[in-house]
């Protein structure tokens, strides 16, 4: 039974590797750009594209290995924070589409073309729904200690 216990902590520390891995090339891709912003250079969008495409599948492969190697409790606290943080985070953003051409959020964030309020608001969205995650998912850890 230890050498069962201790293969599961192996590969939960081979999981936990990659996803840190994963999170440190998000870093460094994004101050690169930045960096890169910052002296004036911008590339293609079509690089950008490519290289978010040649990414994605290697991060849900990533992402695979890490949901197979965590324990039971892990997994449900990332079900719970994505469903009720992730959820609310909806609910509370919704109304916001409410305001796209109205001129106060106009006056907060400027006028901007169509897409422009597209992107905004699917980032938007995306931020709301990470950090309420991961406000959920802190709050689990704490109830369950």
């Amino acid at each position: 039974m230890s050498e069962q216990s201790g293969t599961q902590a192996r590969r939960q520390a081979i999981a936990l590797r990659l996803l840190v891995g994963s999170a440190l090339l998000g870093a460094v891709v994004g101050a690169g750009l930045a960096l890169l912003e910052e002296m004036g250079v911008t590339p293609p969008a079509s690089f950008l594209g490519y290289g978010l495409l040649a990414l994605a599948p290697v991060m849900l492969v990533i992402s695979v290995i890490y949901w197979r190697n965590i324990d039971e409790a892990a997994r449900e606290a990332h079900k719970f924070a994505w469903f009720w943080g992730g959820s609310g985070a909806i609910l509370i953003a919704a109304p916001l589409a409410m305001l796209v051409g109205d001129a106060r959020l106009t006056a907060l964030a400027g006028p901007h073309s169509p897409s422009e309020w597209f992107a905004i608001g699917v980032f938007s969205l995306l931020v709301f729904q990470l950090a309420a995650y991961g406000l959920v998912w802190a709050i689990w850890w704490l109830r369950q200690r």
